[in-house]
């Protein structure tokens, strides 16, 4: 996916696009649900937001409920980039399965879906 990325003009890691997948579902969640979204630390996580930040992609707010927390927000260049990266996420998803059958990959679908919910954070 970086690759990807890279030879389409798109400056982003598949780490930061994680991030970004879900702040594009939710946006304004906190640091720690995007560390259990993305199966990541919370250290780590901080690490991408404060790149992230540098790039303008997302700011940081306080959270008015919780003043030792922050909300994370998609910027304006947050927002935008999204079609395009999504295209090219579709795109290497295309093709890397190609020539799976539909059935090998329901059985994959399935399997990966019950792993996460194994490992989800309840």
């Amino acid at each position: 996916m970086n690759k990807n990325f890279r030879q389409n003009g798109v400056e982003l890691t598949k780490e930061q696009w994680s991030i970004l997948a879900v702040l594009w579902e939710n946006d304004g969640c906190s640091q720690q649900h995007l560390a259990d979204k993305s199966f990541r630390d919370r250290p780590s996580v901080t690490r991408l937001i404060d790149n992230m930040e540098k790039d303008g992609l997302v700011k940081r707010k306080p959270d008015v409920n919780d003043r030792r927390s922050n909300l994370i927000f998609l910027t304006k260049k947050g927002k935008q980039i999204q079609e395009k990266v999504m295209n090219l996420v579709k795109a290497t998803v295309e093709e890397s399965i190609k020539g799976i059958s539909v059935e090998n990959i329901l059985t994959v679908k399935e399997v990966f879906h019950k792993i996460y919910q194994n490992l989800e954070v309840k």
